[in-house]
């Protein structure tokens, strides 16, 4: 696997060598700076404040040509769990050189564009899961997010390629990337091979995706290697001021025991209202069913349900977020509210 990758990076630096050669159209660059501030109070049996999803992001993109295009996301801070203090700020820079959990670099990769085609090389985002992975991380609302969404490593190492449509309404994507189930990229020899539909017509816009996500099963005598097969179907039905999303994916979120996917299903449902360029409104939540481990006869349900209010006070720009929500946990039986605000700061270097 090791030289197939190895075959791709030269085969990217070829085309590279030819793309310098091409003209200006599509060079720029851009630096983002996105900050997060949230207040997480808890209302449960021991009342206790977090601080939320609050996180401090940097994202640099750019392009050289029409053909050459970088991304590099880094993750420098990011705030408690919802359910309590006991997450360290700074956990992402501990997971450095691991696959299986996440660290500081989230993105990093280069991607070729001739016609039709993309060939990206690098670390990237899986491509599994639904409309829930439309948005960038500093836009979830981690208390109303899945299992797989909360618990998923999904930036890892390794290649794609994507074929647009001419009316770009239409795009299939092939990837293979390194395993979430892996404690170390490439060395591990455990891998994650997807496929992915995403579509755009009129108001019905799909995001379909099926992947094979390869994990060791730690709980046998002698580890195995198994396969785990994640389907994705993404739904979003946009109707003017208004929006209805609807995912649903096969499984009910990771076991302990074997170090894989659980059986079951994961529904997530969004409908938000948008009256105006300053406010939006939502309601959201997810219903989980899920085996509880091979060894057990039985199964666990689990919900959450919640509403959002968004507000973006400055004119013709989003850049600027305050919202709060309140969401009630059936697993833990009890009501969380937030309030925050998210500021995205952008310079364009050249």
């Amino acid at each position: 696997m090791k030289k197939y990758l190895l075959s791709i990076a030269a085969l990217l630096l070829g085309l590279l060598a030819h793309s310098q050669e091409a003209d200006e159209l599509g060079n720029y660059a851009e630096l983002s700076v996105v900050a997060r501030l949230d207040a997480n109070p808890y209302f449960g049996n021991e009342p206790e404040f977090t601080l939320g999803n609050s996180s401090i992001y940097t994202l640099f993109t750019g392009s050289a040509s029409e053909h050459f295009s970088w991304a590099l996301q880094n993750h420098w801070f990011s705030g408690n769990s919802f359910l309590g203090p006991e997450a360290d700020p700074f956990d992402q820079f501990k997971g450095l050189g691991y696959s299986d959990n996440t660290n500081f670099l989230d993105l990093a990769n280069v991607t070729l564009t001739f016609g039709s085609w993309n060939f990206t090389l690098g670390k990237q985002c899986i491509l599994t899961d639904g409309h829930e992975y439309d948005d960038d991380d500093w836009d979830v609302y981690t208390g109303l997010a899945t299992p797989l969404w909360n618990g998923l490593a999904c930036y890892q190492w390794g290649g794609q390629v994507t074929w647009i449509s001419p009316s770009e309404s239409t795009a299939f994507s092939l990837q293979m990337t390194t395993s979430p189930f892996g404690e170390r990229p490439f060395s591990s020899g455990l891998w994650a091979w997807s496929a992915q539909w995403v579509g755009g017509y009129n108001w019905f816009l799909p995001t379909w995706s099926v992947s094979l996500l390869q994990s060791m099963d730690d709980a046998d005598p002698n580890p195995i290697r198994r396969n785990n097969w994640l389907i994705s179907l993404g739904n979003t039905f946009d109707l003017g001021a208004w929006t209805i999303s609807l995912d649903w994916s096969n499984t009910g979120g990771f076991s302990s025991i074997d170090n894989g996917l659980l059986k079951g299903n994961t529904f997530h449902g969004r409908v938000s209202y948008m009256p105006g360029e300053h406010w939006n409104f939502a309601l959201q939540g997810n219903y989980v069913t899920s085996t509880i481990d091979a060894n057990v006869n039985g199964s666990t349900k689990w919900w959450n349900a919640g509403a959002i209010a968004e507000f973006f006070p400055l004119s013709d720009s989003d850049a600027l977020r305050l919202h709060a929500y309140v969401a009630y946990d059936a697993q833990v039986e009890a009501f969380f509210f937030k309030v925050g605000l998210r500021y995205n700061l952008t310079f364009n270097l050249w």
